[in-house]
């Protein structure tokens, strides 16, 4: 028979260990601050209901602070992520969640933070993201494979009719999203940057938020000019046309 003080030592030994294993697995350590030059963090990582991705954040002398917004690249099926944003000033702490549906017509995601943190930490002045954990709520594997701390959006809503540029060559991507109440054809026109035509792809638009993926359509890593515009059969072809860009 075990002595008291044995037992007792060897339950709490099996608590610690079962303590110890629930806790969350530390995936990744990286810097959580604005970069000069806009880079994201390469992760990579399949993101499995089973198996959620931590990152904590270190900040060595960098003076950082709280980012506008997190971006973040995920690829690969269909399902609903969830985000929780760990903010601390040393003293307290805060979570911030937020659920991001995931699917295959857009790869790139953003989720505002700094407007969420309570006005206590960031009154202190030490306000600073923790940790992130991104877990996957569904069955379906996804890639996780980029992340990003920016204080501009990168979402940008565009209409019919409308004159903007993509820029290919760049390393962030803008989300580009035109939004529609019901089903309709459009032309996607691209021009050059002194305003010669390049060429036109098509594209049906659904009720709702329409994301277009530039980087993924067949074209040169290049500035374009585009215009959307809705697809009239019986419009004469002008496929010579030229537009005047303004900068």
């Amino acid at each position: 028979m075990l002595k008291p003080l044995t037992l007792m030592a060897r339950v709490l030994a099996i608590l610690s260990i079962t303590i110890v294993q629930a806790q969350p697995t530390l995936k990744s350590s990286m810097l959580c601050y604005i970069s000069a030059d806009n880079t994201s963090h390469k992760i990579d990582a399949q993101l499995t209901q089973a198996d959620p991705y931590t990152i904590t954040c270190s900040y060595s002398d960098v003076a950082a602070a709280i980012p506008k917004f997190i971006q973040f690249s995920c690829e690969g099926g269909s399902t609903l992520v969830t985000v929780d944003i760990h903010i601390t000033d040393g003293v307290h702490q805060q979570k911030i969640t937020k659920d991001i549906q995931v699917n295959t017509s857009r790869k790139l995601y953003e989720l505002p933070v700094l407007a969420y943190v309570q006005d206590a930490i960031i009154q202190t002045g030490n306000a600073r993201i923790s940790s992130i954990v991104f877990s996957n709520n569904m069955n379906t594997q996804v890639l996780l494979s980029e992340v990003n701390f920016s204080n501009s959006t990168s979402n940008y809503e565009v209409k019919l009719n409308q004159i903007f540029t993509v820029d290919l060559s760049g390393q962030v991507m803008k989300s580009y999203y035109i939004k529609s109440a019901a089903f309709k054809d459009v032309n996607i026109n691209l021009y050059k940057s002194n305003g010669e035509f390049s060429q036109k792809l098509s594209k049906t638009l659904i009720n709702g938020d329409n994301f277009i993926q530039f980087d993924e359509l067949p074209l040169q890593p290049s500035k374009y000019v585009v215009v959307i515009t809705e697809n009239d059969p019986n419009a004469k072809k002008s496929s010579n046309a030229k537009i005047t860009v303004m900068y």
